[in-house]
């Protein structure tokens, strides 16, 4: 999931990651929910995992994602070079957004 992501940013984040365009912003982040549940609830079910396993699953997805992710930040212009240098909190904040996410998708809310 880290490397789609990080392809997708990397190669067509400067058309839909623009700080003048509210509504493209509050679109993208909206289509981060069904993109994620779309991954990983059919990862949990392909590995047969217990609901009760699920926190420990979106853990394992996300972990590896959040640490990479820390040299994409620190090295933002060269990893994200056709990104407008400005867009780096938006990218950061979308970041938190989506593992938030995932994190939350290893809840169970029924009672």
């Amino acid at each position: 999931m880290w490397g789609a992501a990080t392809f997708i940013f990397r190669f067509f984040g400067h058309q839909f990651l623009l700080p003048d365009e509210p509504l493209l912003l509050l679109l993208m982040f909206l289509f981060a929910v069904p993109v994620i549940a779309a991954a990983v609830y059919p990862y949990y079910h392909a590995r047969k995992a217990p609901v009760t396993e699920w926190l420990s699953a979106a853990v394992q997805i996300a972990l590896p994602g959040m640490l990479l992710d820390i040299f994409s930040v620190v090295f933002y212009r060269n990893v994200f070079p056709n990104l407008q240098p400005d867009t780096g909190p938006l990218f950061a904040a979308w970041l938190l957004w989506a593992y938030s996410l995932l994190l939350l998708s290893g809840f169970s809310f029924k009672k």
